[in-house]
Formats: structure tokens, sequence, C-alpha cells
């Protein structure tokens, strides 16, 4: 990160944390998942990737603990543009159901939303997988930032299939349900 001040203004433009790091150079490489489409109490969480993006470059990057770590480069991917639209479209189907309080398993019209939304995540956890996959062949440590309780999961798969882990979740429950609301 050659000419990069820690101590200036973020540049316009700039990645996460205002720092100048390009893919091949991050140890660390962060995949925006913007996907929300089962969150019940309030949506938005699709929102997560691009406002912590906006917000990093506020953060403070001095650590008098461990020093320069920001130099081993973080990166976080653009928003796919599929992912996004499928998040919208996992979402218009799921809020109905969810404003009733969860889907009616008898209702031919509530399964057919189910299935559109659980369609949703698979895609979701396999695009995660894949681009987990790539992250880890090149050497570089994944992170998935934002969305629902689907986001993460094509990262686990893919991270404990070869590895032990360790899972930092952030939330204000656990959410360890097989389903809610009729949504795997």
């Amino acid at each position: 990160m050659t000419g990069f001040d820690p101590n200036a203004a973020a540049a316009a433009g700039a990645g996460i944390f205002g720092l100048p790091c390009g893919r091949a150079d991050a140890e660390c490489v962060l995949v925006p998942v913007p996907f929300d489409a089962t969150t019940s109490y309030r949506d938005g969480a699709r929102f997560g990737p691009r406002a912590i993006l906006a917000a990093s470059v506020q953060v403070d990057l001095f650590d008098l603990q461990n020093g320069r770590v920001f130099e081993r480069g973080i990166h976080m991917l653009p928003e796919d543009p599929t992912l996004v639209e499928v998040a919208a479209s996992a979402r218009r189907a799921a809020e109905p159901l969810i404003e009733q309080g969860g889907a009616d398993r008898d209702d031919p019209a509530d399964r057919a939303a189910v299935a559109v939304v659980d369609a949703a995540s698979a895609q979701v956890a396999g695009f995660v997988e894949r681009e987990v996959a790539a992250i880890l062949a090149a050497g570089q440590v994944p992170g998935i930032v934002g969305g629902d309780h689907a986001s993460p999961l094509g990262a686990i798969r893919r991270v404990a299939r070869d590895r032990d882990l360790g899972i930092l979740h952030v939330d204000a429950h656990m959410d360890l349900r097989v389903a809610y609301e009729g949504f795997r």
C-alpha cells in the first residue's frame, strides 16, 4: 500500500476503510451479500454491505496493540447485480407471508412463494460458496458482509469442507432453526 496515508481522509472511490487495495493484493477479501428476503422484523439488511462500505472510511485505522494491520490488505468485492435482483425478487415473494405471520402450508400460493424464496436462498448460498472457494484458492481470507441468515451459509459449507472454522455471528438472536415462518 505504497503512498497510503492512514491519517488522511479517504480518497474518493477508495475501497473498504479507504484502502487502495485491489483483490489480488488483499490478504482478506470481503464478499457483500445484499440479501434479506426473510428478515421478519424489518427489512433493510440488504443495504448493509453498501452502508458498511460507505461508513468504513470513517473508521480510524490506528491500532496501538496490533499496529498497522491494514497493510496486509483488505478488499471488498463489488455487489453482484444478479444477486441484487435475486434478492429483490425473493423479498417481494416473502413480504406478504411475513406480514401474515408465516406461510400457510395448505395454501398453494403460499407454498409457491416459499419455493421462490427458498430457491433464491439456495442461489445465494451457491454464489457465496463459489466466491469463497475462489478466495481460498488464492490463499486469502474470506469475509461475508451483510444480509439475512441465509447469507453466510455458502461460506460455512465451503470452509467446513476441508478445515476447522470459527464463526463470528453478529445478530440479535441465534436463529438456528431449520425453518421460520415457512422459509428454510
